[in-house]
């Protein structure tokens, strides 16, 4: 039985791990920095910081931010002019800023990491160049915000660190929207990962505070549970650090379960794929660490795979032609059961990811929602790259003919595969994860993603997976061949607003291992 004893052991091991598999890059800060009576420590123009309430919520210790030269951060900034060597500039050189060369029309990217990671990460480099190519961003700039010496363990140490690091930048952008000319910085989008999404929201903080300027955008990409879960929004990142806020959400459960993602709904639009706690592909047995990889490599990746998903999912939506829609709902539970699958004002629909603003902005536009509106939603995805699914609520109707009833109830699983107008296949996928027991005349209905073909479906092709279990006599077949007869399946989707209801020809069983075509014109009521 996990309890708070073990989850503080866990976090422990863990950094103490990932201490070792980091060693020769962390910064030892002075001894005195962990043991100071002070409650308040100033750094010159980036303002002076607190350990006092309410940064003690929620908190088993608390630390000074260490000094901005020993946190060595750099501004790494990238252009399609410039997508290899980048141009460095640091927080408080506005000559080098005033030289630059930034174009002024934008956008205006920034991209920040968390613990003990860097601005040097391929997820970061991908992130940005998708960016950069993202159609009419030719004066587009991106930012990576590379804090990596100031991430290293302690935990808290980081945590305290990212205050300043986000009011360093604050500053930065200060001096850029001046340089430029700029009337605000609605053009600008901050990008932060894990604690990275804090300091994105520190930033905008300072920003509003010192210089009564407001960000246009900040991405949370599974913000920080730990030292952040249950704090007053002055500590963590909320929806008035920016104009809008959105948040991913795939780590978002209790950290002696290996979560490291906050579950709390924080911005103006919550995403929470596959519920946004576990990702699918990346349980111990299906993500598999680099070849050669040590212990300590191969524990980061295992306690990384979940709380990394948000990042994989977020470039994804840059340059997918696949939608990325999430439902609004009640519930994960609630949308898996197909409850919410019509995209109205009970549901709104909102495509996670990159697009979403666009979208947030059409529904205020509507009217349909204002500034203090909330929104959480869900989706599902794939395990693996491209993990863009589309959703399709299938209701399955076994039949209560005279033949369904007396072949019987029968347990198995029905694989499904879409087929669209060119004959081209969706992958196959089970409405159930194990096998069911399914009776003449049940009616199931099931959220399924699949893989988008472009085009909705026309017909179906079922099969009918049957598994003999020696223990359990409902799997025995010994006279009749193991299969269903299906009445019919209704095929809902979200992202094409279209029903098709399909049937097997003449009422024909669907027998195991057998692949049947169903089709709307074998419906006799169609």
């Amino acid at each position: 039985m996990y309890n708070k004893t073990s989850a503080t052991l866990m976090l422990q091991t863990i950094m103490v791990l990932m201490d070792k598999q980091n060693s020769t890059d962390v910064t030892r800060f002075p001894t005195n920095f962990f043991e100071d009576a002070e409650l308040e420590r100033c750094y010159g123009i980036y303002g002076c910081f607190s350990k006092a309430y309410p940064w003690t919520e929620n908190r088993p210790d608390n630390y000074f931010p260490a000094p901005p030269d020993s946190l060595g951060v750099r501004y790494a900034v990238f252009t399609r002019r410039n997508r290899k060597i980048p141009l460095l500039l640091q927080a408080d050189d506005s000559e080098k800023i005033q030289n630059a060369n930034i174009d002024p029309r934008g956008p205006f990217y920034l991209i920040t990491h968390g613990f003990i990671d860097g601005g040097h990460k391929i997820w970061v480099q991908n992130m940005a160049n998708a960016l950069l190519n993202v159609e009419g961003n030719e004066a587009a700039t991106v930012m990576i915000v590379d804090w990596r010496k100031g991430s290293q363990p302690p935990y808290g140490q980081a945590v305290a660190n990212i205050r300043l690091v986000g009011a360093m930048t604050a500053h930065l952008l200060h001096t850029l929207y001046k340089v430029l000319g700029l009337t605000n910085l609605d053009n600008f989008h901050f990008i932060g990962h894990s604690l990275g999404a804090h300091l994105a929201g520190y930033c905008g903080h300072t920003l509003q505070r010192q210089f009564n300027l407001k960000l246009g955008r900040i991405t949370g990409l599974d913000p920080a549970a730990p030292y952040f879960s249950n704090t007053v929004t002055l500590v963590r990142l909320d929806r008035s650090d920016a104009k809008y806020v959105d948040i991913i959400h795939s780590n978002a459960m209790p950290l002696y379960f290996s979560g490291f993602g906050i579950s709390e709904a924080i911005g103006d639009v919550d995403f929470y794929p596959n519920g946004g706690s576990t990702q699918p592909g990346c349980k111990s047995e299906g993500a598999q660490s680099p070849a050669g990889a040590d212990m300590y490599n191969q524990l980061g990746h295992l306690v990384s795979c979940n709380h990394k998903r948000s990042c994989d999912l977020f470039t994804e939506s840059i340059t997918s032609s696949c939608p990325f829609m999430a439902v609004q709902c009640q519930s994960y539970e609630t949308f898996l059961a197909g409850n919410c699958t019509t995209c109205d004002s009970k549901h709104y629909c909102i495509p996670m990811g990159y697009y979403s603003y666009t979208f947030y902005k059409r529904l205020l536009a509507q009217g349909l929602v204002d500034s203090n509106s909330h929104i959480t939603l869900y989706s599902m995805t794939g395990g693996s790259s491209p993990f863009c699914k589309v959703h399709y609520k299938i209701t399955l109707k076994v039949s209560n003919s005279t033949e369904s009833r007396v072949h019987g109830p029968d347990v198995g699983r029905i694989s499904v595969v879409l087929v669209d107008k060119n004959n081209s296949k969706s992958d196959h996928k089970f409405i159930d994860d194990e096998q069911k027991y399914y009776k003449p005349g049940d009616v199931e209905t099931k959220m399924v993603p699949f893989k988008d073909t472009g085009y909705p479906p026309m017909s179906v092709i079922v099969e009918w997976k049957y598994e003999t279990n020696l223990f359990n006599p409902m799997t025995w077949r010994l006279l009749k061949s193991p299969s269903i007869y299906i009445e019919y399946m209704k095929i809902s989707s979200i992202e094409y607003n279209t029903d098709i209801t399909v049937c097997p020809k003449m009422k024909k069983p669907v027998v195991a291992n057998l692949q049947t075509v169903m089709k709307t014109k074998y419906c006799g009521f169609s």
